[in-house]
């Protein structure tokens, strides 16, 4: 029996916070996962590799809140926000799809601000 909704995002949630996006995207991700965000429309689990490093790169050891967690059906949805010394987030929004115990649809969106530390980069 595929695990619900609600197991899928919540495990997602707990594998990104231990640093894990290997084991995330074998036991969560389709492998014909649609990803969009601002740079356009992207599928595979490559694509949300590519997102994850991105971010890495963006908010290097940042700390990350999660104000809104909401799941309906198939659908769950996260407002997020992240410090780093680089940049912080506010009002950082993803949503997915998941399906049969996978997530087979993600949009993520969010704005970069200059970080609270006081930093050159």
């Amino acid at each position: 029996m595929a695990r619900s909704t609600e197991e899928v995002f919540e495990d997602r949630l707990r594998l990104r916070s231990h640093g894990d996006l290997d084991a995330d995207l074998e036991q969560n991700y389709g492998e014909d996962i649609v990803l969009f965000c601002e740079f356009g429309t992207h599928r595979g689990r490559g694509a949300i590799r590519e997102s994850g490093r991105r971010l890495g790169l963006q908010l290097p050891d940042a700390e990350f809140e999660f104000s809104t967690k909401l799941v309906q059906g198939e659908c769950a949805f996260l407002v997020w926000n992240a410090r780093s010394e680089r940049f912080e987030v506010d009002h950082g929004v993803d949503t997915f799809v998941i399906r049969d115990g996978r997530i087979t649809a993600q949009t993520i969106y969010y704005r970069l601000s200059r970080g609270s530390l006081d930093d050159d980069a």
